[in-house]
């Protein structure tokens, strides 16, 4: 009876305000709106004291309607009810109040303060720290984003969700951001400062140095720099080393060199290699696959001498063995002064002359055998406008002597513009002929042949070089003949003479004028042997067609000017540029040019 007798009087006294503000239940001086004071606050009583919230299942507090916000209950059964709606919260037994988002929001237990926002003190770091005591990985995130997990599974392991870039690494410091590490794709690692790529190691384990590794366990890119400096203090040592040094006179500045033997005096030797035994490897191996391999230089002023600026010589005794046994494969720099009466030569290469006249290769065979040739070569104008080889001076048999034995026909090929880049077949005749073969059909005496228009594109018709027809009837014995009655830059009307009016096939053959060195006019002058300049040839040797004017002679655009390409985009660094307005310069990257194998330190 006593506990029932209580609860109404708690509400009698609660249902006092406007007598009392406050109220209190075990004590008459109570120190807030309500104080429950304790029957036996201390000693060794068993009774129960506190206050016992309502306890209710997750379906009635779900059904619970027009709730106050700060509700305080404790959910005891949440085998009813769904956690959606006021309950979405309510997935576990425990107290929950209602919060002002119009939902059950559970009081969270366990929770103490140990690690502060602001910082901790006496810590202890072989009991206190920062993780989890099972077996999950520990996140950190900023802006709710992963940034960083520790692995439970990789063994401590951390990793970042993000590989970073050059300019922001994934481990970098606070005072310099740009500089650290990152990954530039799976298996990759890099190193960068001041936000650019350093160090880069690819997914084999090939190392870059200032560039993206490549095919090379070791690939350094240093510029115009130093690549790598090998020092030895012993007076024996060999200093190899990218460094700028100058030759000749006047001084000739070297961008580097991998290995530097200085021999200021004539007399002895800088480096020599000799190997002796059966022929496996070279003795001396030079490399390079971004300049030159091996550079030799001669300073020559001479008017009367033109020495080589290397001799190679290799003596074959085995009567077995094949291939090709080469003395010499090298590059001669270009002659730059107007008017130099002498050729620069290339052997195997590319003779860059720019102001003087130039031969590819210059070759003289001799043998006893049937088969000897001056050259084999590939021939290019300086604008690089089209490419050929053949076998040149020379027999094929020692009996029949051929100028150019070549592979396949004489032919020419002709980039259009607006059929694609073909191919013609020319005879040979004082001057230069296409030739056509096709079949018409004549009616009642009249046909008119419609040429090809890839041939109406590229010949030249009118008054003195007018299309000759041959035709030939197919069927018809009593055939009169033809005569051309009009011809236009694509077609030629013929009409059967004496007013016959036959209808059949006939066949024939067009022979026209190429727009192709259209100006040249018939037998041209040739050139003599290449140790005759033109100045020194004999008159008995001089034709009396001598074109002199370019502008005269028909000449069709480069194959790059017609479809539209950069020849550039088709060289590596270091190769010659072979057509377009940087032709026969180095390229030294995208949009740099040297004028020659650089022997001066090429400017930033």
């Amino acid at each position: 009876m006593k506990n029932c007798y209580l609860l109404p009087c708690f509400l009698l006294l609660c249902s006092f305000e406007l007598t009392w503000s406050q109220v209190g239940v075990g004590t008459t001086t109570p120190a807030s709106t309500l104080e429950v004071v304790a029957t036996n606050p201390t000693g060794a009583s068993t009774n129960v004291d506190g206050i016992l919230i309502p306890r209710v299942s997750r379906q009635r507090a779900q059904n619970m309607a027009g709730t106050p916000t700060s509700t305080l209950i404790y959910v005891n059964d949440i085998a009813s009810g769904t956690a959606t709606g006021t309950t979405i919260n309510v997935t576990s037994v425990g107290f929950y109040f209602f919060n002002t988002s119009g939902v059950w929001e559970r009081i969270s237990t366990g929770l103490n303060t140990n690690w502060s926002l602001t910082g901790n003190a006496a810590t202890n770091p072989a009991t206190n720290f920062i993780g989890t005591t099972d077996a999950q990985d520990l996140r950190i995130r900023t802006n709710n984003t992963n940034r960083w997990n520790i692995s439970n599974t990789n063994n401590g392991q951390l990793q970042s969700y993000s590989l970073g870039t050059a300019a922001l690494p994934i481990y970098s410091w606070q005072s310099d951001p740009n500089t650290g590490m990152f990954s530039s794709a799976a298996d990759n690692l890099n190193f960068s400062t001041n936000g650019v790529q350093r160090i880069s190691i690819g997914n084999t384990g090939n190392v870059g140095i200032n560039i993206a590794p490549s095919t090379y366990k070791l690939d350094v890119d240093s510029g115009t720099g130093d690549a790598v400096y090998g020092h030895s203090a012993n007076v024996g040592g060999i200093l190899g080393r990218e460094t700028n040094f100058s030759i000749g006179t006047p001084p000739q500045a070297i961008s580097g060199a991998g290995v530097y033997a200085n021999n200021p005096a004539a007399g002895y030797t800088s480096i020599f290699a000799q190997s002796t035994g059966a022929a496996t490897v070279a003795a001396n191996i030079n490399y390079s696959n971004v300049w030159m391999a091996s550079y030799n230089y001669v300073d020559n002023a001479s008017a009367t001498v033109n020495p080589s600026s290397s001799y190679h010589q290799l003596n074959v005794t085995s009567p077995t063995l094949g291939g090709f046994q080469s003395a010499i494969n090298a590059y001669s720099s270009r002659g730059t002064t107007v008017g130099n009466p002498g050729y620069t030569i290339g052997v195997n290469a590319t003779a860059d002359a720019q102001n003087q006249d130039a031969i590819g290769v210059s070759g003289v065979a001799f043998t006893n055998a049937g088969f000897r040739f001056g050259g084999y070569f590939e021939g290019l104008s300086y604008a690089g406008v089209s490419n050929a080889y053949a076998y040149v001076g020379g027999t094929p048999n020692g009996v029949t002597a051929r100028k150019i034995l070549g592979t396949g026909s004489v032919s020419e090929i002709i980039p259009t513009a607006n059929h694609g880049r073909v191919t013609l077949t020319c005879p040979e005749s004082p001057e230069y002929w296409y030739q056509d073969y096709g079949t018409v059909e004549m009616v009642n005496g009249k046909a008119t042949i419609v040429l090809d228009p890839i041939l109406a594109e590229i010949i030249v018709v009118n008054d003195e070089n007018p299309i000759r027809v041959f035709c030939t009837p197919v069927a018809m014995p009593y055939f009169n003949g033809v005569t051309v009655m009009k011809q236009t830059q694509n077609s030629i009307e013929i009409l059967e003479l004496n007013g016959g009016n036959h209808s059949g096939k006939l066949q024939y053959q067009l022979v026209a004028k190429p727009k192709t060195n259209y100006g040249e006019g018939r037998f041209p002058q040739a050139p003599g042997p290449s140790f005759l300049k033109a100045d020194k040839e004999p008159i008995a040797a001089k034709a009396s067609n001598n074109p002199q004017d370019g502008r005269s002679i028909y000449r069709w655009p480069a194959d790059h000017e017609v479809y539209q390409y950069n020849p550039e985009d088709s060289v590596n660094i270091g190769d010659v540029i072979p057509a377009g307005p940087n032709a026969g310069k180095i390229k030294l990257g995208d949009g740099k040019y040297g004028v020659a194998v650089p022997v001066e330190k090429t400017k930033k």
